[in-house]
């Protein structure tokens, strides 16, 4: 029905919209429209045309749905508590009981006392006196002389002679011969025989017989009975209440006060005075005298001479020498042969014996090196050096010093205190303190218990067993043997085998060492020496000493010794043991035993079924109608205006 009228109004719409707009000329169909018709105000005709449209139509379709949903299930669970049981034991424990006493002891206390001895000494004052000797002395003076003179010497030459020496040696070579030997072996021949043969045996058969009996059994059939107890507990709610309470206070207030108080004090003032007088200083001057002195010192001339030391040296030469190679043991395998099976009726490969051969090794060269000794005269020159006195005079300042004694006037400043009196204000602080009272709310809480009694239905099982009695057949089976003869035939093979005599040809190889002669030549040198005369001219000095005499001035003391008499004190320390008599205190333990009464827990584990709430997500199914969206074609009249001819 909504369709219908859907259809009409949209009908009437579209008529109306043709009417208005160019008299409905646009709404002419394409194939109608001719050039005939299109002629000044022609005559229509309303006619009704058929149109499909595409509609979204909703429709709705039941949707199942799993939702889960909350559900509270009341569950018990142990719930294991250790309670401390306090036990009470007695133990038995030490106490040590401290004793003092008095006890008396002398002591030797040391006393020192110091006393002064006059005592005299008599030391002897060194006095030195001076005095000056003229002593002569022989000095010699060196005289070197230039010379030289020849020394013949000789030299030795080295020279070389080359020259080669023939070495013979020997080297084996291996020659291998092949031979073949002839070998006779015999060769079984299998022959097989077959016959069949009859053999009687015995068989049990087996016979089953089936049987039944009847057992009576009782089974116990247990019985749930659920049941629920009333359990009655307490529960305690904290109820809290607000009060308040007025809290008086006095507090202090510093107040400060400022005076000043007259204080008296005196002061000293300092009075200078300057005064002069003469100080007498002992000064010191220096006086030189020159001294006439001889002294030696020694200057290091160098003297070089020459001398032919014979070195030993040499050279290296190197000789080559060719090693011939070591003579080793190889093990060479002979060939095969082919040996007939009988049993297999097939040939098969024999490898031959291992054989020891003697085989040299290539040789060899080794280069080494020779130390080939040689002297030879070199000149060696060294240079020493010997002292040459010098004598020389020379002027010597001796100082001594003058004392004398010299006035100066010396200014010095004394001063004394004078005593003055004075008056100052102190300012000073009083500090006083103002009690002031306070007045202030103080809110608290307190909190009661309230006592609820609640009462909870456990549900409980009791579980007894109830017996039934059955019967049932049961099935057994017995067996028995029944022997039965059976006859067979049993084939049989007799394998016996018939011998052959053959001959084999036996290839081998033997090996002989054959032993070569060789010449080698080997260049070597001689080295020797040729002498020759030389001569060469080798200066030389000489030294010849010259005697001089000459006069030193030595000064010289020598050192009286002046007793003299002192005195001195010497302190002298005494000691004297003085006796003292002293009191300690000497402290014993009395062991005493004290019984003692020990509390100790032992620990109790107890067990308690507790409940608790356990929710848990149910699924349940809803149906739901769900809308959804569908396209249908609908088909409709469309009001068209059709010319028409008069």
């Amino acid at each position: 029905m909504p369709r219908i009228v859907y259809a009409l109004a949209a009908l009437f719409g579209f008529s109306a919209l043709a009417e208005a707009s160019h008299c409905g000329l646009c709404r002419y169909p394409r194939p109608c429209l001719t050039a005939s018709q299109c002629t000044p105000c022609p005559a229509t005709t309303v006619q009704y045309q058929p149109v499909t449209e595409q509609r979204c139509e909703v429709r709705y379709r039941p949707v199942t749905r799993t939702e889960y949903q909350a559900q509270t299930q009341t569950c018990s669970r142990p719930v294991y508590e250790t309670v401390m049981d306090a036990q009470c034991y007695t133990v038995n424990r030490t106490y040590c009981e401290p004793v003092d006493r008095v006890e008396c002891y002398t002591v030797q206390k040391p006393c020192y006392e110091t006393h002064y001895q006059t005592q005299q000494y008599t030391v002897n004052r060194p006095v030195t006196r001076e005095y000056t000797v003229n002593i002569p002395y022989t000095v010699q003076r060196p005289v070197y002389e230039q010379h030289v003179r020849q020394v013949p010497y000789t030299v030795y030459r080295p020279m070389v002679q080359e020259y080669q020496v023939a070495i013979p040696y020997c080297t084996q070579r291996p020659v291998y011969e092949q031979h073949v030997r002839q070998q006779c072996y015999t060769v079984h021949r299998p022959m097989v025989q077959e016959w069949v043969e009859a053999q009687n045996y015995t068989l049990n058969r087996t016979v089953v017989d089936h049987h039944v009996r009847q057992q009576c059994y009782t089974t116990w059939h247990t019985v749930v009975q659920p049941y629920q107890v009333p359990v009655t507990y307490t529960t305690q709610r904290p109820v809290y209440e607000q009060h308040t309470r007025e809290h008086r206070y006095t507090t202090w207030r510093t107040e400060t006060q400022q005076y000043q108080v007259p204080q008296c004090y005196t002061v000293m003032r300092p009075v200078t005075q300057t005064h002069t007088r003469m100080v007498p200083i002992q000064k010191t001057r220096q006086e030189v005298d020159y001294v006439t002195q001889s002294r030696v010192h020694y200057v290091c001339e160098p003297v070089t001479t020459q001398r032919i030391v014979k070195v030993c040296s040499g050279r290296w030469d190197t000789q080559v020498e060719e090693i011939p190679g070591p003579v080793i043991t190889q093990c060479v395998r002979m060939p095969g042969t082919c040996v007939f099976d009988p049993c297999t009726c097939t040939s098969r490969y024999c490898p031959g014996p291992v054989v020891q051969q003697q085989v040299q090794c290539p040789s060899r060269t080794v280069c080494r090196k020779v130390w080939v000794p040689q002297e030879e005269c070199r000149t060696v020159c060294e240079t020493h050096y010997v002292h040459k006195p010098v004598c020389t005079t020379v002027q010597v300042p001796v100082c001594r010093t003058v004392c004398y004694t010299e006035m100066q006037p010396q200014c010095y400043t004394t001063c004394h205190m004078v005593p003055e009196t004075k008056t100052c204000y102190v300012t000073k602080t009083r500090c006083y303190r103002v009690p002031q009272e306070h007045v202030c709310q103080i809110p608290y809480t307190t909190c009661r218990m309230v006592c609820d009694t609640h009462t909870c239905m456990v549900n409980r099982q009791r579980c007894y067993k109830v017996p039934q009695q059955h019967v049932c057949n049961i099935p057994y089976t017995t067996c028995r043997l029944v022997p039965e003869t059976h006859t067979r035939y049993i084939p049989r093979r007799r394998c016996y085998t018939v011998p052959e005599t053959k001959v084999v040809n036996i290839p081998y190889t033997t090996c002989r060492m054959v032993t070569d002669q060789h010449v080698r030549y080997e260049t070597r040198r001689r080295c020797y020496t040729v002498p020759e005369q030389r001569v060469r001219c080798v200066p030389y000095t000489t030294c010849r000493m010259e005697c001089e005499t000459r006069v030193r001035c030595e000064r010289r003391c020598y050192t009286e010794c002046v007793p003299e008499t002192h005195c001195r004190q010497i302190p002298v320390t005494t000691c004297r043991m003085v006796p003292e008599t002293r009191t300690r205190c000497v402290r014993s333990y009395i062991t005493k035993c004290v019984p003692q009464t020990c509390v100790r827990y032992v620990p109790r584990t107890t067990c308690r079924m507790e409940q608790y709430q356990v929710c848990k997500m149910v699924p349940v199914q809803k149906c739901v109608m769900e809308p959804y969206t569908v396209s249908v074609c609908v088909q409709r009249y469309v009001p068209v205006c059709v010319p028409c001819c008069n």
